[in-house]
């Protein structure tokens, strides 16, 4: 089967592996001259996405029998256009429900109806009265309604804040509106999901850690957990269920972001349906035995999968998954600069199962805080775990012209041990 790759973002070299197994003769197709995906492709084009009518033209010309995307918001909708065009399969057919999972007004709206616990937010227009401004009670953070990846994020302890905030969420948004809402303190997690027949079981379940010294959000290293599993199923699994049978979420995958904030209770952040930027899916699937890019490539090709082929939810494989991790090592930009050279990738790529998935190589303009790559990998022991991310620690290097380094390398592992104790000992209570 013909299967067209929209975009190289990330987990887009993994579908690419996925689909050649199965036979597929595949093209990838975005603006990039070239990525890792195009260079394992049977076939490249340079063509954005966000000319429609030209990735349209596209799979006309070249006889496209499937689309299938990675974890981009935009690449999703223009392959969800596009197929919706031609006639061929389409995922997420349901608009609302698309627009519910980028939007970040209509998710709140969601769980105020069902009742899920979401931060406290404020009522704040582009340009605020005083009676507005009077009510915000700080630390406040401010989101785009339809943007991902941090993008037109802030933190706000003050007016001047809140006010230097809101020009910048209004210049990287299509919307007027946006989010003002409590700053909520604790640490962050994500929850994956898997969806057939509109019912959705949580997959897996992963901590989120920042390089002490940088933004909270800025996620350098993600890992499966069972560290709070119990807590996060007893509090707020059930309504994230609701949430995506009410949203109209039927089949692929999704995930949810959370808190556990300081107050000892889970919060909603934000929802998402496809895959996250991580795309944990992988290494756990070496993991627990579910291939999630067969899943989704199977959507692509037209199937509907059955209640009875989803596969267990977490809950019912912990003796499958306790003292296991499925690891997201995320490269973020420490400054500007353009990537002259890359060491370690020898080194690192020895790692059991590890998928280099670095769209973006040598002579990329690295931006501060943003994302060049991602590395991932399963470690099925504590000593897998830390011995792994001292392998890229010690040896990955992206350097710019003068051969200083542009990444934040993540240090803090004795938290990520920590939690992976704890986590273990939660099992252990949970059993019992």
């Amino acid at each position: 089967m013909k299967v067209l790759i929209l975009g190289s973002d990330f987990g887009t070299i993994d579908l690419l592996k996925e689909a050649k197994r199965n036979g597929d003769y595949v093209i990838v197709a975005d603006y990039y001259q070239t990525t890792s995906t195009k260079k394992l492709a049977d076939e490249s084009v340079n063509v954005s996405t966000l000319d429609i009518d030209a990735v349209e033209q596209l799979c006309k010309a070249k006889d496209i029998e499937a689309i299938v995307m990675g974890a981009n918001d935009f690449n999703v909708n223009a392959g969800r256009i596009v197929a919706k065009r031609l006639h061929l399969p389409v995922y997420c057919s349901n608009d609302d429900a698309w627009h519910l999972s980028c939007n970040k007004r209509l998710f709140k709206n969601m769980c105020k109806a069902i009742g899920a616990p979401i931060a406290k937010d404020f009522h704040v227009s582009s340009q605020p009265t005083r009676k507005e401004l009077d009510a915000i009670q700080y630390p406040v953070v401010v989101k785009a309604l339809d943007q991902a990846g941090n993008v037109g994020f802030s933190y706000c302890d003050n007016e001047e804040d809140l006010m230097d905030a809101i020009k910048k969420v209004l210049s990287v948004s299509d919307e007027k509106d946006f989010i003002v809402e409590s700053c909520l303190h604790g640490p962050e997690f994500v929850a994956n999901y898997v969806l057939a027949e509109g019912k959705a079981v949580l997959n897996h379940f992963c901590s989120e850690h920042h390089q002490p010294g940088f933004p909270a959000n800025l996620y350098s290293l993600i890992n499966s957990t069972t560290y709070k599993l119990k807590q996060y199923l007893e509090e707020v699994d059930g309504y994230v269920v609701r949430l995506f049978k009410e949203a109209g979420f039927s089949e692929g995958v999704a995930w949810v972001e959370c808190m556990l904030n300081d107050d000892g209770h889970f919060y909603l952040l934000e929802p998402g349906y496809r895959f996250c930027g991580e795309v944990t899916f992988v290494p756990y699937g070496v993991i627990s035995g579910f291939n999630p890019m067969r899943w989704m490539l199977d959507i692509a090709k037209g199937a509907h999968h059955r209640k009875e082929e989803l596969p267990p939810p977490v809950s019912e494989l912990l003796e499958t998954v306790k003292g296991t991790s499925a690891v997201a090592y995320h490269l973020f930009g420490c400054k500007e600069g353009i990537v002259s050279r890359i060491e370690g990738l020898d080194v690192v790529g020895k790692i059991p199962n590890v998928v280099i998935d670095l769209p973006h190589r040598e002579g990329y303009n690295m931006r501060f805080h943003k994302n060049m790559g991602v590395i991932r990998f399963p470690a099925f022991s504590r000593s897998e775990l830390e011995t792994y991310m001292h392998v890229i620690n010690d040896n990955l290097r992206v350097l710019d012209r003068n051969g200083e380094s542009l990444i934040i390398h993540y240090d803090n592992i004795d938290e990520v041990l920590a939690q992976y104790d704890e986590g273990l000992e939660d099992v252990n209570q949970w059993k019992s």
